[in-house]
């Protein structure tokens, strides 16, 4: 079954050469550099428990790292299978993510609000998406580039040790949940 949803793609992140292919990632329209959305990226930043180690100064550099996009309700901007080198920090909107199933449809498991962030396995990984992420409403979003990743890391390592940090107990978090998940169902079935 082919999935109708409508797909884009990320312009190719700063650093990359001509040669390089355009970063895959559907998105609707780019608005702009994370740099120019600082406060709003500081004001989702802020909600986050994951990201209250962070100071206004380091938000600001943070931005310059990111491109902001807006997607339109039914477009998905991360597809399951796909290669992934970038993830994205949700601004505004709701985004639902699905899983494909055996039978070739998708099954939703789970719907997602600003100041979730979204495709991070991939970004540190670079194995293929694990899910689809479709805009439910319409979506702004900052995504940050494996390459911007590494700029940070390389230019701002205590910033970069930060969003490594933030990262992991965000994982482990889902990790956490997953288990949880799965032990439920296990003593269901048993």
């Amino acid at each position: 079954m082919t999935d109708p949803t409508p797909t884009c793609f990320l312009p190719r992140p700063a650093g990359q050469g001509v040669d390089a292919p355009p970063a895959p990632g559907p998105v609707g329209e780019s608005i702009g550099a994370g740099a120019g959305y600082a406060t709003l990226i500081g004001e989702v930043l802020g909600s986050s428990a994951l990201f209250a180690a962070f100071g206004a100064e380091e938000i600001r550099t943070f931005c310059t790292f990111l491109q902001v996009y807006r997607a339109a309700p039914g477009t998905a901007f991360i597809r399951e299978g796909d290669p992934g080198d970038f993830m994205v920090l949700l601004l505004e909107g709701e985004v639902e993510v699905f899983k494909s199933t055996r039978a070739g449809g998708r099954s939703l498991v789970g719907v997602v609000q600003p100041g979730r962030t979204l495709g991070e396995m991939s970004l540190i990984d670079g194995e293929p998406r694990f899910a689809t992420c479709v805009a439910a409403t319409q979506v702004t979003f900052a995504a940050l580039h494996r390459v911007g990743f590494e700029h940070v890391m390389r230019e701002h390592p205590m910033l970069g040790e930060k969003i490594l940090l933030h990262l992991a107990r965000l994982l482990n978090q889902r990790l956490r949940q997953v288990s949880a998940q799965l032990m439920q169902v296990m003593q269901q079935a048993g």
